[in-house]
């Protein structure tokens, strides 16, 4: 169809291209546009079937499959949560992927080996993740490359570690007016309810 255009316009075929496409027209090898409800579905069959089986029921190819479950921080086999890589520790920690190899050479991060066709992936796990920043809060602030960390690892660690262990409640409070406004507060809520 596009050559015919082609043919009868004299116009490139780029420009034929565009205008099929204005009219609804695909290319023969154009993406597939994945809606949310096939992405969740996919993440949840993930969790029961094999890649090449979700590939046939979508048609489509094994490895679009396996990018999609992965850009989702998802694995098939079961595994939820968010899976990092040595690359992307690095970059939160502000560190080299040497040091972050040679935590898991140290035994202080588990890092596992995960195959992707030819090449070798290193993963850790989110829990995994979360317990080395918990356990050596004060070494990757304190310690690592011999000075005081930068600005951007104190900042990662005080959001990912040191937040999340602030109760909701607020009840850590230290100063007393807070704790007597706090309380004033949540007292107000509970008549209105």
């Amino acid at each position: 169809m596009v050559q015919q255009l082609q043919a009868l316009t004299t116009y490139p075929e780029k420009a034929c291209w565009r205008l099929a496409e204005r009219f609804g027209f695909r290319r023969p090898n154009a993406r597939r546009v994945w809606s949310q409800e096939d992405v969740n579905r996919i993440i949840e069959l993930s969790e029961t079937s094999s890649i090449r089986e979700i590939a046939k029921r979508f048609k489509t190819t094994p490895r679009a499959i396996y990018l999609k479950i992965y850009h989702h921080h998802h694995r098939a086999g079961g595994r939820n949560g968010m899976i990092y890589t040595v690359s992307v520790i690095s970059n939160l920690l502000k560190v080299s992927p040497g040091t972050v190899k040679q935590w898991g050479i140290e035994g202080r991060l588990k890092i596992q080996q995960e195959h992707r066709g030819s090449a070798i992936a290193y993963i850790v796990e989110d829990d995994e993740f979360e317990r080395f920043c918990r356990e050596n809060l004060n070494y990757l602030i304190f310690m690592v490359g011999g000075r005081i960390a930068p600005r951007e690892r104190i900042q990662f660690l005080k959001e990912f570690v040191i937040a999340a262990d602030m109760p909701d409640d607020h009840t850590a409070r230290s100063h007393r007016r807070e704790r007597e406004a706090y309380s004033q507060l949540m007292g107000l809520e509970e008549t209105l309810d």
